[in-house]
């Protein structure tokens, strides 16, 4: 697992305060930046690392993750691990495998950059079934939401922030400027 020099690194380069609204509609005051450890191979191979010893008890043929920052996983982890990886990109109807990616008959572990709300990890799990893949474990960098899937999980590092609902956030009552990270709002 991540050291805590390693947790300081991460969130020191990582974690921006502010006032944000995040994907799940809520409000909060912090927001984790996760392309700071995608740009950053060293910090991008302790996360790598750590999904990796996890998943070897699993013996997966492949390591899936959604685009774009599950993808970037996705490829870390399946190079640590010696296998392939495959990409979900959002379709009709929900995240499929495009590009000729075939997953028939394999035994798959999903990764994501961050858990919040679960949706993009179950989509990718969901196409992955889809596609004929076996789903053996699923695995995210960071922990902000409750998984509540079926399968085996792992993460590398829990963030547990207060968030609010919109007509209940003390930072618009302050008046603080509300940014949109993800969605060129950063």
């Amino acid at each position: 697992g991540l050291t805590d020099r390693d947790r300081e690194a991460v969130l020191k380069r990582s974690l921006l305060r502010g006032h944000f609204l995040l994907s799940s509609g809520l409000h909060s005051e912090f927001y984790f930046e996760k392309f700071r450890v995608l740009e950053d191979p060293a910090l991008l191979r302790l996360f790598s690392r750590d999904l990796a010893r996890f998943f070897r008890r699993f013996g997966p043929d492949r390591v899936a993750g959604p685009f774009t920052g599950g993808a970037i996983l996705a490829y870390e982890v399946a190079r640590v691990m010696g296998i392939r990886a495959a990409y979900a990109e959002k379709g009709e109807g929900g995240r499929v495998f495009r590009r000729g990616f075939v997953l028939s008959g394999e035994r798959v572990v999903v990764v994501d950059d961050d858990l919040t709300t679960g949706r993009s990890v179950m989509g990718t799990v969901k196409a992955v079934e889809g596609a004929g893949g076996e789903v053996v474990a699923v695995g995210v960098m960071v922990k902000r939401g409750e998984y509540s899937g079926p399968y085996p999980f792992h993460y590398v590092l829990e963030l547990d922030f207060p968030t609010y609902r919109p007509e209940e956030c003390p930072l618009c009552a302050s008046g603080l400027p509300l940014t949109s990270p993800g969605r060129g709002g950063v």
